[in-house]
């Protein structure tokens, strides 16, 4: 009895402070993990994790029915950050053993138990599960990029649009950022990326002024990844060559 009392005054603490200083006060990250946050207007249920609102379908509603809910602005709901914050754990509620951590703007999979020990400090920060409902897309930013290195290793590679780019000399380093912005990443993380990124990006090498745009040949099912000259801005630049292997094409698609 005690504890539904506590959890009943929290609840309206919370709401009074959000319904009263609205986005002023929590302009980036909302307040209180683990709590369900209940659009005023919409009736939309969100669970917060790293101070993001994840948006729960009605089908996944019992999925959390033990946590704290708090009716909010959907205003307020919809100016927190999208992505959650830095070394925040999570994994998908129904896939329990797949878990990522957020380093910089973007989610990275713990392959390994001896990782997850690493980051999740021998078992003292918690593990949020999130609903399935498209919380990748949180993370989608084709523009997003960062000099990443597994952690234990000396490789350093460019991370954009779900692509990785060795970097190979202190002039392409130099170049994107330096050894002081390289972010450790869990070991054995990018072995699932590869060259190509998402289909739709926009890139061009380092030095040249020729964009591409990185797309398929549709509707072939086995096309490759092709590159056709964009006078559109780039997403992003890449270390020079990074492009050599696709080879070129007019007129290419994406499915989305």
């Amino acid at each position: 009895m005690r504890r539904v009392s506590f959890n009943l005054i929290l609840a309206r603490w919370l709401a009074l402070c959000l319904g009263i200083v609205g986005t002023q006060a929590f302009a980036e990250y909302a307040p209180l993990d683990g709590v369900v946050l209940f659009g005023q207007e919409t009736s939309n249920r969100y669970i917060v994790a790293g101070g993001t609102p994840f948006y729960i379908p009605p089908s996944q509603w019992s999925v959390y029915s033990s946590a704290i809910t708090i009716v909010t602005p959907q205003a307020t709901i919809n100016s927190y950050e999208r992505v959650p914050r830095e070394g925040t754990l999570f994994r998908q509620y129904n896939f329990p053993n797949t878990i990522y951590v957020v380093v910089g703007k973007r989610y990275w999979l713990i392959p390994t138990t001896t990782e997850l020990g690493y980051w999740n400090n021998l078992g003292f920060k918690p593990i949020f599960d999130l609903p399935s409902s498209a919380w990748s897309e949180h993370f989608l930013d084709y523009s997003y990029k960062v000099l990443v290195a597994e952690r234990s290793t000396s490789q350093v590679y460019l991370w954009i649009s779900g692509a990785k780019y060795p970097i190979t000399n202190t002039s392409d380093l130099d170049y994107f950022g330096g050894s002081a912005s390289v972010r450790e990443v869990p070991l054995g993380s990018l072995a699932a990326f590869t060259h190509q990124p998402e289909c739709g990006t926009r890139l061009r090498e380092r030095s040249s002024s020729t964009v591409y745009d990185m797309s398929y040949h549709l509707p072939d099912p086995n096309s490759p990844m092709y590159k056709s000259p964009s006078t559109l801005a780039e997403h992003g630049t890449v270390p020079d060559g990074s492009l050599a292997p696709f080879p070129n094409f007019v007129g290419g698609a994406c499915i989305w």
